[in-house]
């Protein structure tokens, strides 16, 4: 029974290295020339290790970068064949074993890594920077040979590729940058090293069409712009066994003797990784951001609901902000209203206080002005009859007609100043000749054509009949006469205007205008910019003209003798029943 026992356990032992052995293994290749041409290359490689290993079956599997990364990640492939850039990426993350490293020889078809910088033989670009603006062909963001290697170079050189080149990456196989180059798609391209004569040795392409930008003079068969590295590794997965493992490098190490490939010791990656780090493509410095979003995604749950609970916040903070916003809008109106409300208030205010100013001042002067018209009078009918005192009976004639036009004024004031007391007698509008009236006024303002200070103009073409009380067109023109006159015009423009069912008066001065800041104040009382002045004429006058269904109004204008000054409008309406006709 022990015999037995021994015979079963070998038969098992073998059976289980047969079953090792016996497998299927596939070998992982960056496909640089593409499937057809890496098959072509690498085939005698795989030949010699299937007849090596005793019943194992060994297979290419043709991969560009991105498919290798994959690969491994899937578990497809057992075997890596590629250069050490990419073992350095692969490695991070995945601990590969290397089995052996290629050691470049005088041939072309080493798998040396290197990049050549390659232009058109007739270009006219000789240096770096004069790729500034054109398009450079590379294979891939991650290409060793294709892209990164070259890239230094060309930094180095004095090109900053980033932003002075237009970048195109074609991809695999790295046989279409010389095509394209050819046909002047790209000004230049970055190549695997000995590319360019490995397709002149197919008679795919005539190397003499191209030359380096950037080249380096090395004992290498191949035209070269950059530093050497080492060659191509063949790796092992962490899962594939250790009898299996020892068995490929054994062959490959044994082969070499036989073989065009010379294998050796794994090559060391110090070089490798330091120019990774120069061109920040260094797994260690991507690892970070890899950490982190790592961490995000472990975490995920919780940031969510921190996420969540911030974006409430901010809401909340949202909505808080546009009721504060909506309420402070709402206090502004109110404020606004308010101060409207005061304004008014004081408006009021100052209109009482010089409606009882002016009914005081017409209850006060109402009894002296009676009594000068009385002595003019009687001076008058004593004098009448004494035929030789003629000029003294014009002047107490003057006398008494300017006491009554007082008087007028007055009465005027009173019913402006209760417009509502009741009893009180309606004035009666008698027809008013606009131009007559203005010189009437000038005259007794002394301020007529004869005067030396000021020069009077009126367009007498367009003559201008109005119904309105007595005296009150006089009041309102010296008012506004006396304004230009004392603000330094020296002349003045009258003028008529019909507009619709309005009549305009029209008063232009050369006094150089109205200051923003006394424009806002016109008509407010107890405003005023002169110095003895108490801020009551304009008031006055607008108040007496709204009276009669009529308006003053004021702004800056340029004179006909292109003078700054001002502009005074005075406008009727065009209606019998208002006071005013034709």
């Amino acid at each position: 029974m022990e015999r037995v026992a021994k015979i079963l356990i070998l038969l098992l032992i073998t059976a289980h290295a047969t079953c090792i052995h016996a497998a299927d293994w596939t070998v992982g290749i960056l496909a640089l020339r593409g499937e057809k041409e890496t098959l072509r290359h690498w085939q005698p490689l795989v030949d010699s290790l299937n007849s090596a290993v005793t019943g194992a079956h060994f297979h290419l599997l043709p991969l560009d970068l991105n498919g290798m990364r994959e690969a491994v990640n899937n578990g497809t492939i057992q075997f890596v064949l590629t250069n050490q850039a990419q073992f350095v990426q692969l490695n991070s993350s995945f601990h590969l074993r290397w089995l052996a490293s290629l050691r470049s020889d005088t041939s072309v078809n080493s798998m040396a890594a290197g990049s050549a910088i390659l232009v058109r033989q007739d270009s006219p670009f000789h240096h770096a920077p004069d790729l500034a603006g054109k398009t450079l062909g590379a294979v891939d963001e991650q290409a060793f040979g294709g892209y990164l290697l070259g890239y230094r170079e060309l930094i180095d050189a004095g090109l900053q590729v980033d932003e002075q080149a237009n970048i195109r990456f074609v991809g695999f196989p790295a046989d279409a940058l010389l095509y394209l180059l050819r046909e002047n798609v790209v000004q230049a391209a970055i190549v695997p090293v000995c590319l360019l004569e490995n397709m002149d040795r197919e008679g795919l392409i005539n190397k003499n069409l191209f030359r380096a930008l950037l080249e380096k003079e090395t004992s290498f068969p191949c035209m070269t712009s950059t530093a050497l590295y080492p060659d191509w590794s063949f790796a092992a997965m962490p899962g594939v066994d250790d009898k299996i493992a020892d068995a490929v490098a054994r062959d490959l190490l044994i082969a070499t003797q036989t073989s065009a490939l010379r294998w050796g010791a794994p090559a060391s990656t110090r070089q490798t990784e330091s120019l990774l780090r120069e061109v920040n493509r260094h797994p260690e410095q991507q690892r970070f951001w890899q950490n982190l979003v790592d961490w995000l995604h472990q975490h995920k749950i919780a940031l969510g609901t921190i996420v969540l609970l911030a974006i409430l916040l901010i809401a909340n903070y949202a909505w808080v902000m546009m009721l504060v916003k909506k309420r402070g809008k709402r206090l502004d109106a109110v404020n606004l209203k308010l101060r409207k409300q005061q304004h008014a208030l004081e408006q009021a205010r100052q209109m009482s206080v010089l409606g009882e100013m002016a009914s005081g001042f017409a209850h006060e002067l109402n009894q002296p002005l009676s009594a000068i018209r009385m002595y003019a009078q009687g001076g008058m009918n004593y004098l009448s009859r004494d035929t030789n005192n003629i000029t003294l009976e014009k002047a107490l004639t003057h006398i008494e007609l300017q006491a009554e036009r007082c008087g007028l004024i007055i009465k005027h004031l009173r019913e402006w100043a209760n417009p509502s007391e009741p009893g009180r007698e309606v004035v009666s509008s008698s027809p008013v000749d606009v131009t007559h009236t203005i010189r009437h006024v000038l005259a007794l303002l002394q301020l007529n054509n004869d005067s030396p200070r000021i020069k009077i103009h009126i367009n007498s073409a367009q003559g201008c009949m109005l119904f309105l009380p007595p005296v009150l067109l006089e009041q309102v023109l010296a008012n506004v006469i006396l304004n230009a006159v004392q603000a330094g015009a020296s002349q003045l423009w009258f003028d008529f205007r019909s507009e619709g069912k309005k009549k305009c008066i029209i008063l232009q001065d050369d006094a150089g205008g109205i200051s923003s800041e006394q424009f806002s104040d016109l008509f407010v009382p107890f405003h005023s910019s002169k110095q003895a002045g108490m801020g009551l004429g304009l008031v006055i006058c607008q108040r007496l003209l709204r009276k009669v269904n009529s308006d003053i109004s004021v702004r800056n204008d340029y004179a006909p003798d292109g003078s700054a000054g001002a502009v005074v409008t005075l406008t009727f309406p065009d209606d019998e029943q208002n006071g005013i006709a034709q």
